[in-house]
């Protein structure tokens, strides 16, 4: 039972608060590829510079600023 509660939570972090709009057009994309019965927890990581970081269960989306920069320097 633990598992599957894990796996439709949702942790949205982000570099400062997101407003609603923002809120309800990531949940919308979250709904139509997870379902509409996923809960969300949103998280202000300054550490992240721009953009969000996704986490649905065990899947992890980073379109960060931070996460991009990673990226790049780990190809050089």
């Amino acid at each position: 039972m633990r598992l599957e509660v894990e796996r439709r939570h949702v942790v949205v972090e982000s570099a400062t608060d997101l407003d609603t709009a923002s809120r309800e057009r990531v949940s919308a994309g979250l709904a139509g590829t997870y379902g509409a019965d996923l809960t969300y927890e949103y998280r202000v990581n300054p550490e992240l510079l721009g953009g969000l970081k996704v986490r649905v269960g065990n899947d992890v989306f980073d379109g960060s600023v931070k996460g991009r920069l990673d990226r790049l320097s780990q190809a050089f």
